[in-house]
């Protein structure tokens, strides 16, 4: 044999060896930390022996003997699956992401240190007593004894970030949820950008942006602010806002959700049924962990939030209950008179000067020095314009009120209604929730249904939106909070179901103000056409309703559109073929659509047309930041005779109506065939409208193959009931969607159907990481066993928690 030849063999052979070494590794850090599912794990810390069956997509079905136990499982199975979530949303929290990521997190730190959302969770664990804290203690046992036991075995993402997690402790949990609350918070950031809007473009077209603001409203803008440019001042809480839900899901913002519920009249089963999909984020890992829990008292089936120990949604023997966003009004903004704007020791109130509370904070950076950050409080809350180093750009000093400080023992809300058996004690659990408020819609096994506003809602002076109040004068003050009594509810209407899309809750007449943020009518509308399109349903029906994309918002514009061609000439055949799909279209968004694509792009146009001439760039990028009113603000301009918005400002003469629909109609289909190419009848909505689940590392091109899902093509749009949100900035990726599907038939335990995208492991690799991706696409679901001896006969993984004696 050659040299030559004995050389490429000998250089083959050392590659081929390099190549599976290198595999071995790679698998080696990737499955060292998927979770044992079988066989005896011995323990110090539970006192009887506890069971885990997992079902064939990773759902754990946890058999305890006490209270102790159960939650301590919780804890531990949490934290196999999900540690480097829960471990992520911590930092968050705690404003400690700069330690782990460098400075490129500081503004994310930076914010949250300033809102003092960590003083706040431990505020919250102080209230904890008896059963509470008992389950929360034992919750946070399970997640440390799995951090001590599992130290060289961490997730990959922990070791690529090189963190130790520390032991898990009460306040953490509590933290969780005062996070999610600040991200399903609306008000605060309608407030802020509508405050701006108005700045720009005067506080009477500003209510044309906002359509929901109503026009008798005596709270605008009071006059001791007219010409004062206030909410420029926001700008660096609204920056690291952004800069957070970029980092954690693709910048955009939940898009609602939806729950209903039918009297056992109304069903096929004779009793009451349960729907809810509420709209998040869509993310890998999936921000819902299902879990099934019995314990002596409890047997609970639904999704929790990892790092959390309650089932947040889900049913027991008894009952079953839904949520979705109230969209209250939870927070006001204040401009302050203050001693310096620089180093402020006094702020003025009723002509007196009050002492200004302030903290300092060191925060650590990766590769950095640590940086210095001073915050400073009224007696209403953090300043949230005093963020260093954008201090120095600061005219004003603004302070924020917020119902997710108000200190309550939300804890105690879902361990009660974990555990409730009638609609009295699934109201007691409800008295506790504080933030962010919701709407809970309730069934149960003897044929009740209802709903009722949780959550606290502020008791003001005026009864309209609010934008940044004067702070020297305490008129615009909070009067502390509904009562619980006086919350809208109801239980059994005569309808025979409830039902909520996050529309308006409640007629005017109602002696409080709540909010103006509602979602449009759209996905109520629909949803309310469909359970009034059957005298019975069944779970079947329930599957079918929540995966409808039949869209009321193209029902009423679609004839708009085409009445602005009536006795015009088209010479483009582009534009004839385009307005034949309109004329055709039964206004479903199905993922091979053409009429869907043609009707996007024309609307993504129009909003352009009508409103960029006179917002100017900066202000519609954030007026974009949520698609909501942008887009109640176009389809109420469109369906509106007289407007003086369709004037385009920078022309000398004056834009019709029907000139701009025609101008956009161009362009729309123009944007079409720059994205697509080809004919038009290759222009299907799915080409277009896809989902990734992005994981934080999805950003870098590098790694992004590893961690992300997707992308995929997926029907429904922002209008439609399978909500498939976009933001108007990226159009026309879907960001926002069912983070998971529920459905709930009280006539058996086991007459539940799920399914919780892309999956319910958080270890990229292993196999349930997206196993529930498929299901969710094509409307599927998979069936949930509430019954022992079901579980026990279902041939379940097992492993088994057992004392170390």
């Amino acid at each position: 044999m050659r040299l030559r030849a004995k050389l490429l063999i000998g250089l083959s052979a050392t590659l081929l060896i390099v190549a599976v070494v290198l595999v071995a590794l790679a698998y080696r850090l990737t499955t060292k930390s998927f979770p044992q599912t079988t066989g005896i794990i011995e323990l110090p810390s539970i006192r009887s022996e506890v069971k885990i069956y997992r079902d064939s997509y990773g759902v754990p079905h946890i058999f305890a003997e006490s209270d102790y136990d159960a939650y301590f499982a919780v804890g531990y199975v949490h934290a196999q699956d999900r540690l480097w979530q829960m471990e992520l949303i911590r930092r968050a929290g705690m404003g400690r992401l700069a330690e782990v990521l460098g400075a490129e997190a500081l503004p994310i730190d930076r914010m949250f240190r300033t809102l003092r959302l960590s003083e706040s969770a431990q505020k919250v664990s102080a209230l904890l007593e008896g059963v509470v804290l008992n389950s929360m203690q034992a919750y946070a046992d399970g997640i440390s004894r799995f951090i001590a036991d599992h130290k060289g075995r961490y997730p990959l993402e922990l070791d690529m970030l090189d963190i130790q997690p520390e032991p898990w402790r009460i306040e953490h949990s509590t933290l969780v949820s005062r996070l999610m609350a600040w991200e399903l918070n609306y008000g605060r950031w309608i407030d802020l950008v509508q405050g701006y809007v108005a700045e720009k473009i005067g506080i009477e077209r500003a209510g044309d942006l906002y359509p929901d603001w109503p026009s008798h409203s005596p709270v605008i803008i009071p006059k001791e602010l007219h010409n004062k440019k206030v909410a420029l001042d926001d700008f660096p809480i609204i920056a690291a806002d952004l800069l957070y839900r970029t980092t954690f899901g693709g910048g955009g913002r939940a898009g609602g959700s939806n729950a209903w519920a039918v009297t056992g009249a109304r069903s096929t089963s004779g009793s009451a049924l349960l729907a809810n999909d509420p709209h998040l984020m869509l993310n890998a890992p999936a921000r819902w962990y299902e879990i099934h829990l019995s314990a002596p008292g409890l047997n609970v089936y639904g999704v929790s939030i990892p790092g959390v120990p309650y089932v947040v949604i889900g049913r027991n023997e008894h009952i079953a209950w839904g949520v979705t966003n109230a969209m209250l009004d939870d927070t006001d903004f204040y401009i302050e008179q203050v001693d310096s704007l620089q180093h402020p020791t006094q702020y003025r109130v009723n002509n007196q000067w009050r002492p200004m509370r302030h903290h300092v904070d060191t925060i650590l950076v990766k590769h950095g020095d640590p940086v210095i950050l001073t915050s400073y409080y009224t007696h209403r809350g953090p300043v949230i314009n005093r963020m260093e180093p954008a201090k120095s750009l600061s005219t004003n000093l603004i302070s924020m009120r917020w119902t997710g400080h108000h200190i309550t023992n939300d804890p105690a809300t879902f361990y009660i209604i974990n555990r409730a058996s009638s609609w009295e004690e699934f109201e007691e659990g409800i008295k506790h929730f504080n933030a962010p408020a919701q709407n809970y819609v309730y069934a149960d096994v003897k044929g009740n249904i209802g709903y009722r506003t949780g959550g606290s809602a502020p008791v003001r002076a005026g009864k309209g939106p609010t934008l940044p109040y004067p702070g020297w004068t305490d008129t615009y003050d909070w009067k502390g909070f509904i009562p619980f009594s006086q919350m809208p509810h109801i239980l059994n209407p005569s309808s025979g179901y409830v039902a909520t899309a996050n529309n308006k809750i409640i007629d005017d007449p109602y002696p409080f103000y709540l909010s103006t943020y509602w979602e449009p009518d759209w996905r109520i509308t629909r949803i309310v056409e469909l359970l009034g399109g059957q005298e019975k349903m069944s779970l079947k029906d329930f599957e079918r309703f929540q995966n409808d994309v039949v869209s009321p918002q193209a029902r009423m514009l679609v004839p708009v559109i085409l009445g602005a061609f009536d006795g015009i000439e088209i010479e483009s055949r582009e534009v004839r073929d385009a307005l034949a799909y309109l004329r055709n279209w039964n206004f479903e968004m199905r993922r091979d659509d053409v009429a869907t694509s043609v009707f996007h792009a024309f609307l993504l146009r129009a909003l352009r047309n009508v409103f960029q001439d006179e917002l100017g760039n900066d202000v519609m990028r954030l007026y974009d930041t949520l698609a909501m009113p942008p887009m109640r603000a176009i389809t109420v301009q469109l369906l509106s005779e007289r407007s003086l918005w369709f004037d385009d400002a920078k022309t000398e003469g004056r834009e019709t109506k029907g000139e701009i629909i025609r101008r956009s109609m161009r362009e729309g289909l123009e944007l079409l065939r720059s994205h697509l190419g080809g004919e038009l009848k290759e222009w299907r909505w799915g080409r277009m409208h896809q989902v990734e689940f992005e994981h934080i590392f999805g950003t870098n091109a590098m790694v992004k193959g590893m961690f992300n899902v997707g992308p995929f093509a997926v029907p429904g749009s922002y209008s439609t009931v399978n909500n498939g949100y976009f933001l108007l900035n990226n159009p026309f990726k879907n960001s926002v969607g069912p983070s998971t599907r529920l459905l709930f038939d009280l006539s058996t335990p086991d007459g539940s159907r799920a399914v919780t995208p892309p999956g319910q492991s958080g270890h990229a690799y292993h196999p349930h990481y997206d196993d529930q991706t498929t299901l969710w696409l094509n409307g599927g679901y998979r069936r949930v066993l509430l019954s022992r001896s079901l579980i026990e006969k279902a041939n379940y993984e097992l492993l088994i928690l057992r004392p170390n004696e």
